[in-house]
């Protein structure tokens, strides 16, 4: 199929000359326009850019201490401001490294820090406990002085975390 272009480029001829629009044309759906020219449409689009960016206004913003309402009832505020304590309130949770650092700062080799780390880790007491490859391996040693051992050794070993 051999094409040829007219001087205008708007039509094409196949090898029969059986005319058909031209495939720039077709795409845009403007071949009831005739000649469409890229100038027109910058133009076209350089007046109505700012003409819609105008038309959206500037208002001032609204008052926060006077929320809009319907029927008496304020609408629903996205990203309300929060005090002080009500983001302390939800503060990310410890992981455990940091809170058996927590429990390094009560007194060695008493009843209170082999709670903290119980809490930290429920004990779950075997006969026969495995030797402890990991921090989480000592809830399961029977004696208590040594389940308080083995957890000072690993909480021992632990860097200094930002707390």
């Amino acid at each position: 199929m051999v094409l040829e272009r007219t001087q205008g480029g708007q039509r094409d001829f196949d090898s029969e000359d059986r005319e058909f629009w031209s495939l720039q044309a077709r795409s845009f759906g403007l071949w009831q326009f005739g000649n469409f020219d890229m100038r027109k449409i910058i133009l076209t689009l350089a007046i109505l850019y700012p003409a819609a960016a105008l038309a959206q206004g500037t208002s001032a913003p609204a008052d926060p201490a006077n929320p809009p309402t319907i029927g008496g009832k304020p609408l629903v505020v996205v990203g309300s401001k929060k005090t002080a304590a009500a983001k302390k309130e939800k503060e990310k949770p410890l992981s455990p490294a940091q809170k058996l650092q927590a429990c390094q700062d009560i007194d060695d080799a008493t009843k209170e820090r082999l709670n903290c780390y119980d809490a930290i880790y429920a004990p779950q007491p075997k006969p026969k406990a495995p030797a402890a490859k990991g921090v989480n391996d000592c809830r399961f040693i029977k004696e208590e002085d040594d389940r308080l051992t083995c957890y000072n050794g690993f909480a021992d070993k632990i860097p200094k975390l930002p707390r």
